[in-house]
C-alpha cells in the first residue's frame, strides 16, 4: 500500500481523488467492497461509514445493482441520444420527488447546482442567488462561496470564495445568510427583493437539522417576493425518506437537484422542478431570450441509469427507511452515552441515516455554531477511528447493510477511540 500511497501523492495533488483527505497517518487505498465492509489493498477490513460520501446507502455490490450492471456492461456505451434506462429513470425520478414534473439529467452535483441556479436565472430575469454560510452545494463558481469561511469571518450578506481562480465579478451576484436564521434572510431578502432569483438550501446542512418553521418561513419569503426556491437534496434525496428532506419536512421547493444515490455509485445527478421553469431547459423549443442550456456528453447514460434504478427499486421496499432510522438512532444513542460518559460535550448531530459529531458546548444551528468547538479533537478522534477499522471523515453515511453488530462495533470503537484521544 505504501508504494500505491507514494504513487498517488507524485501523480496527483495532495494524493488525492477530491477535496477530503484523511489524516496521512491514516492513508488507505481501497481494494474492493461487499455489504457494510471494505478492504484495502493489504487486506485489512473496514466497516465503512463514508459510503462513497453517500452514493452506497444499499452499501456495496448489493447483488441486486450488480445483477443489473452484470447486463449493463455487455454494452458499455455512451449512446447520447435517448435510451431506455435513462428514460426509465426520469419517470421514477418524477413518480418519487415531490417537486419534479420534469428533470434534466447531469453527471455531478456540481452540474445540478450549476444547471438549477442558471434555470432560476432565466426564469425569473433576476441575477443573485442566496445560499447559506457552510453549505456545500457543489464546485462550481457560484456554489463556491462561503461554505468554509475562515475568521474574520465576513458580515452577512457578503460571501467570501472558497477557492482561488473564481472571477471577483461572481462576489457580487451571491449572497450568504446563516442557516436556521429566518430573520437575517428576511432582512437580506428586504434589501435586494428585485435582484434575487432564487434561494438554495440543502434543506439539513452538513447534518444540522432545520429548525421547526424555518423552511416553512424560506417557502412564504419566496412566493411573497417572486423569487425559486431551491432545495439541493444531493444528500438528503433518498437518504432521509423516499421522498427526500421534501417529504421528510413537508416543504416542496420548486426546484430540487439530485445525485449520489440515484446513480448507485456512479456518476449521474439531475435538476428536477415545475414543468413551467424546467420547458425553459427545451432543446426543441424555438428562440426564446429565456432559453437555457443543459447538458453534456454523459448524462442519463445507461450504465449509471440501470445502477439508479436498481438502487432505488431496493430502497422503495417496505421498511427500508424505518430501517435507516434504526440505524441511525442506535449510533446517536449510544454516542451520546459515550460522550458523556467520558465527560466530553460531544454531539451527534443530524436525523435519519446520516450524523456528524461536533464537540462543542453550543447548540449547534448553523455553520459558525458548528465550528465553534474543538475542531483538532474532532479530527483526531476521526483518525482513531480509521486506525481501529472504522472508515470515517467525521461524517457518518450509513447503510442499509449495516447490522445491529456493526454499529455496535462502531460504537465500541468510537468509545475506545475517545479514550485514546483523551489521554
Amino acid at each position: 500500500m505504501k508504494s500505491l500511497i507514494a504513487t498517488a501523492r507524485r501523480v496527483m495533488p495532495g494524493g488525492a481523488f477530491t477535496t477530503y483527505v484523511l489524516d496521512e497517518s491514516v492513508d488507505v487505498v481501497i481494494k474492493t467492497g461487499k455489504g457494510s465492509k471494505v478492504y484495502d489493498v493489504d487486506g485489512r477490513e473496514y466497516i465503512d461509514c463514508v459510503a462513497g460520501s453517500g452514493p452506497m446507502l444499499l452499501g456495496h455490490a448489493h447483488p441486486e445493482v450488480v445483477s443489473a450492471l452484470r447486463e449493463a456492461v455487455e454494452c458499455p456505451s455512451n449512446f447520447y441520444v435517448l435510451n431506455e434506462k435513462g428514460i426509465e429513470l426520469a419517470e421514477l425520478l418524477v413518480e418519487s420527488i415531490p417537486c419534479a414534473q420534469q428533470v434534466k439529467y447531469g453527471v455531478t452535483g456540481s452540474d445540478a447546482t450549476l444547471y438549477a441556479m442558471r434555470l432560476a436565472r432565466a426564469f425569473t430575469g433576476r441575477s443573485k442567488i442566496l445560499k447559506f454560510e457552510g453549505g456545500f452545494l457543489g464546485g462550481n463558481d457560484y456554489a463556491l462561496m462561503s461554505m468554509g469561511p475562515s475568521s474574520p469571518m465576513p458580515d452577512f450578506p457578503t460571501p467570501r470564495p472558497d477557492s482561488a481562480g473564481i472571477p471577483r465579478v461572481l462576489e457580487s451576484e451571491v449572497l450568504i445568510a446563516p442557516f436556521n436564521d429566518l430573520e437575517t434572510v428576511q432582512r437580506i431578502v428586504e434589501a435586494a427583493r428585485n435582484d434575487i432569483a432564487a434561494i438554495i438550501v440543502e434543506p439539513q446542512q452538513r447534518c444540522i437539522d432545520p429548525l421547526p418553521g424555518f423552511l416553512e418561513g424560506l417557502r412564504a419569503l419566496c412566493d411573497a417576493n417572486g423569487i425559486l426556491l431551491i432545495f439541493d437534496e444531493m444528500v438528503t434525496g433518498y437518504r432521509l425518506a423516499w421522498g427526500g428532506a421534501q417529504e421528510r419536512y413537508g416543504v416542496i421547493p420548486d426546484l430540487g437537484t439530485y445525485g449520489k444515490v440515484i446513480g448507485g455509485g456512479l456518476p449521474l445527478s439531475v435538476v428536477g422542478g415545475r414543468e413551467d421553469v424546467m420547458r425553459l431547459a427545451n432543446p426543441r423549443s424555438g428562440p426564446d431570450p429565456r432559453k437555457c442550456f443543459t447538458g453534456s456528453t454523459t448524462c442519463g447514460n445507461s450504465v449509471a441509469a440501470t445502477a439508479g434504478l436498481a438502487t432505488l427499486r431496493v430502497l422503495q421496499r417496505p421498511g427500508t427507511y424505518e430501517r435507516l432510522n434504526e440505524i441511525g438512532e442506535h449510533f446517536r444513542k449510544g454516542a451520546s452515552e459515550i460522550f458523556s460518559r467520558h465527560g466530553v460535550p460531544g454531539k451527534t448531530l443530524g436525523s435519519g441515516a446520516l450524523t456528524q459529531i461536533a464537540i462543542t458546548k453550543s447548540d449547534v444551528l448553523d455553520y459558525r455554531t458548528s465550528v465553534s468547538g474543538d475542531l483538532a479533537l474532532q479530527r483526531k478522534l476521526s483518525t482513531e477511528m480509521v486506525r481501529r477499522g472504522v472508515l470515517t471523515v467525521g461524517k457518518f453515511y450509513f447503510t442499509l447493510a449495516l447490522s445491529n453488530e456493526d454499529v455496535d462495533t462502531i460504537l465500541s470503537v468510537l468509545d475506545d477511540s475517545l479514550a485514546a484521544v483523551l489521554n
